[in-house]
Parts: C-alpha cells; sequence; structure tokens
C-alpha cells in the first residue's frame, strides 16, 4: 500500500550480478531456523527445519534490533544490508551488527525458544561472513559446515565445551521427564564474559546430573561426554601452556560456530 521508492541502486553485467548473489551464500550460509507447515488432512502440522543458507534480511533485522524494531529502522538496516548481498566479496557486513547479533545469541533467557534458535544461526552467519571478507587479508577464515575438531581456537573450543555440558544435562532432564532450561543456557550470558571461571561452576553442577545419567543405565553416552570434555580441557591447557593465552578473557562470535 502507498509509494514505492528505490532504497539501492546499482548497474551491474548479468554474470557478475549472480556471482555477487553466489558469494554472499557462499560467506553468509549457516544453520537457520525456520518452521514449514504442511497439511496433514484437515489438520495443519508444523515442523521445524534447519536449512543451510543466509538468514533473510528481516531476520538480520529482528535479531539485532529485537522487539524494538519500527519502518524507519528497517528501512535504514536495508539500506546498509542491500549492498553486502548484491555487492560481492568486497563489501562486508558491519561490525556492529555481528557484536550486537552476538550479544543478543548469548542471552538466551530474554526471548522465547524459537526466537533465540533463530537468533544463533544469524549471529552465527554474521560472524562466518564477517571473517570471510574481512578487511586484512591474514585475519580471514573460512569454517565448515560441521563439526570442525581440529579448529584449536580459544574460543571455538569453549564453545564446543557448552555444548557437550548441555547435552549431557539435557539428556538427565529428559531422562526425568523434567522441562526446563539446562545451566549452560542459564549461564550463557556470563560464560562469554568469564568462560574459564562460569566453566568451573558448570561442572560442578553437572554431578547430579551425571548420576542420575548413570543410574539409568546411560553409562555408554556418559562415557563419551565425559571423553568429549576431558579431549577439549586437554586443547585449552595446551594453549596456556604453548602459548601467552588468557582462558577467562572474553570470547567471540567463533564461540557460537563451536557451540
Amino acid at each position: 500500500p502507498g509509494r514505492m521508492a528505490l532504497t539501492y541502486y546499482q548497474e551491474f553485467l548479468p554474470a557478475d550480478y549472480f556471482d555477487n548473489l553466489n558469494a554472499w551464500v557462499d560467506d553468509f550460509a549457516w544453520y537457520q531456523r525456520y518452521t514449514r507447515e504442511t497439511q496433514e488432512g484437515k489438520k495443519t502440522a508444523k515442523q521445524t527445519v534447519w536449512p543451510w543458507m543466509p538468514p533473510s534480511p528481516l531476520a538480520i533485522v529482528q535479531t539485532v534490533y529485537g522487539r524494538s524494531l519500527s519502518d524507519t529502522l528497517k528501512k535504514q538496516v536495508y539500506a546498509r544490508l542491500l549492498p553486502v548481498i548484491a555487492g560481492g566479496k568486497n563489501v562486508p557486513i558491519p561490525f556492529d551488527w555481528v557484536q550486537q547479533s552476538f550479544q543478543v545469541a548469548c542471552s538466551p533467557s530474554g526471548y522465547e525458544r524459537w526466537e533465540w534458535e533463530r537468533n544463533v544461526g544469524v549471529a552465527c552467519a554474521l560472524y562466518k561472513g564477517w571473517r570471510a571478507r574481512h578487511h586484512d587479508l591474514s585475519q580471514r577464515r573460512t569454517y565448515l559446515m560441521r563439526l570442525d575438531t581440529e579448529n584449536r581456537s580459544r574460543d571455538y573450543l569453549f564453545g564446543r565445551l557448552l555444548a557437550v555440558a548441555e547435552k549431557l544435562e539435557s539428556t538427565a532432564l529428559w531422562v526425568a521427564d523434567e522441562k526446563r532450561s539446562t545451566n549452560a543456557e542459564r549461564y550463557m550470558q556470563r560464560f562469554a564474559v568469564r568462560p574459564l571461571s562460569t566453566w568451573l561452576q558448570i561442572e560442578l553442577s553437572l554431578e547430579p546430573y551425571k548420576n542420575r545419567l548413570r543410574s539409568n543405565r546411560y553409562m555408554g553416552f556418559l562415557r563419551n561426554r565425559e571423553k568429549e570434555i576431558d579431549e577439549i580441557m586437554a586443547a585449552l591447557n595446551e594453549l596456556r601452556d604453548n602459548a601467552d593465552v588468557s582462558l577467562d578473557k572474553p570470547l567471540d562470535g567463533e564461540f557460537l560456530l563451536g557451540y
């Protein structure tokens, strides 16, 4: 309804334009949370799917600016975003969006479950794309779309560590038919700021859940999770021993990729 105006105008040769769109997909694709509706007889069923794709412009806007989004702000964001989508590899994503989406994704308690899962997918995509187009060529990185056990980055390792803790506790909650947030989720924001000291607290809180898994004959599952934790901690301790690396300084967006 109403009038229509151009937000972004740029002339391209067709081949260059489609190459730029392909670059947007390659650089910014990550698992994104969507709900798909299917018709089952007279009923409509909803299914959560995680396609590998860049986040939509609307999802980026909603993640970065949340519920306070106005039409004017949305237009301003689109005006900054469209050149990134259509401009090719030399046009980076604004870093303030990368930072803000990371902060939002590390705060699950302020959102409904589906919103938080969407936020994590968007934050991962923006960080991955920012790294792929970093102005400093030595800082550019590409990331696998699966668990990378060869990645020895401190932030990536801490992300994996928190994910294993969450899986362990959520399985123990499922065994007891309890439906509530895990300690890993509740402490996520603090973990992103002080990962090592927060991990020591999370690790202590896992003991009763480990006992529950043992008493319910989940020994194989528990052994595998404990082995993963030991391997990740060994890699982190190696970082601390081999270089002047502080394990307790704040994490960046690579933490979410490992998570």
